[in-house]
């Protein structure tokens, strides 16, 4: 854990030195400013995790400078210690009333100041913690503008919500059933079905991260994958196409992994696959037990030059694919542990005479935490069933 900034701000060079030395010593990264429109230009370039501030100084003084931090959204809830040689009860309410946390009189005992510094730090450990989230929200870090974003969120949610698709009771033949559960507000799971050409497709995606970043991506991807799916007909060409376009967009860091499943109308149970890096899908059949089915291909909109590979299945009467995002695999049981692939398929042979629908319900449902329901990673489970 790196170690929390201090700035002083204090036009005495002594006083300065040595709270400098004190905090340094007891593993604080300290800087120093001589005056209020100093201690203002240092906060606004890096935010310090505490300030030390005195009263008197120069240019700017330390209740003004108080003000001004109090009063910039960002620099709202940095813990201030006021400090001044004057011990009036005035001085002190004047400092309290414009938001100071503590008050240490001059001359002090730089072991009582190292207490107070640790003491304010620890009682403000969760605003320290949403500094980062405070500086992007600017002006809404107020009470108002936190229930302005609230709304925002639901309303995000709604639209993400919309575009995932009625699953219809049959897809070319196949019984069809789904189950997403984001695990915050938004997420970056989905499931789309979608035309291409004279077939049907059915996808599942998964954006890298979680939250409004990869719900914002997902919204993207999706857009993207149904305009170039539209013209198309084999599922790795689709991939490339899709991959070739989300290289020049994508943020750093992030990515795609997704199968998209071909289906033909003419053909009922004949699934062509294509994955990029994604989950292999399950295949349950009648008298064998559930088992992945192999299908390479690179994550999307990180590597120009990445390649897909389809593979094909015949569904026959009774059998199952069940497409499923990482989140599934992954989610810890109620022991804590996360027994991976292995749980998955148990879950499906029990529910291989169950429906599509029930089928994608079991391993979404099966999988939740016992505490609370709560899940770390969205969830994501599409199954394609021949009656």
């Amino acid at each position: 854990m790196s170690a929390s900034r201090i700035l002083v701000v204090d036009d005495e060079i002594d006083i300065s030195t040595v709270l400098t030395v004190t905090l340094r010593r007891a593993g604080f990264e300290v800087r120093t400013a001589n005056d209020g429109l100093e201690a203002i230009e240092a906060i606004q370039a890096e935010a310090p995790d505490l300030v030390i501030l005195d009263v008197m100084m120069p240019r700017l003084d330390g209740l003004e400078t108080l003000k001004r931090i109090r009063e910039h959204g960002p620099t709202t809830h940095i813990p201030v210690i006021m400090l001044s040689a004057k011990t009036q009860l005035a001085d002190k309410v004047r400092g309290f009333e414009r938001g100071a946390d503590d008050y240490v009189a001059k001359p002090f005992e730089p072991s009582e100041m190292l207490v107070r510094v640790q003491s304010l730090l620890k009682r403000t450990a969760l605003a320290r913690l949403t500094v980062p989230l405070l500086g992007v929200l600017g002006d809404w870090s107020s009470a108002e503008g936190v229930v302005q974003l609230t709304r925002d969120l639901e309303a995000a949610r709604d639209i993400q919500a919309r575009l995932t698709p009625a699953v219809p009771s049959s897809l070319a033949g196949l019984e069809a059933g789904a189950v997403l559960r984001p695990s915050t507000m938004v997420g970056g799971d989905f499931f789309d079905i979608l035309p291409m050409g004279e077939r049907i497709a059915v996808a599942i995606g998964d954006v890298s991260g979680k939250g409004i970043p990869a719900a914002l991506l997902m919204v993207m991807v999706r857009t993207l994958l149904r305009e170039i799916a539209r013209g198309l007909s084999e599922p790795a060409e689709v991939l490339a196409r899709l991959n070739a376009s989300l290289c020049r967009d994508m943020p750093p860091s992030m990515f795609v992994t997704m199968v998209l499943a071909v289906l033909f109308p003419g053909r009922v149970g004949r699934v062509a696959l294509a994955s990029a890096g994604h989950p292999e899908p399950i295949l349950v059949r009648k008298g064998t037990a559930p088992r992945p089915v192999s299908v390479g291909g690179m994550i999307l909109g990180v590597f120009d030059e990445a390649v897909f590979e389809e593979a094909e299945v015949d569904l026959e009467s009774g059998d199952s694919i069940i497409f499923l995002t990482d989140g599934v695999i992954e989610v810890p049981g109620a022991d804590g542990t996360r027994a991976g692939l292995d749980r998955v398929l148990q879950i499906l042979d029990r529910a291989r005479g169950e429906s599509a629908q029930r089928q994608a319900e079991a391993i979404t449902t099966e999988r939740l935490p016992v505490a609370s329901g709560r899940i770390a990673d969205d969830m994501t489970a599409f199954a394609l069933k021949r009656p």
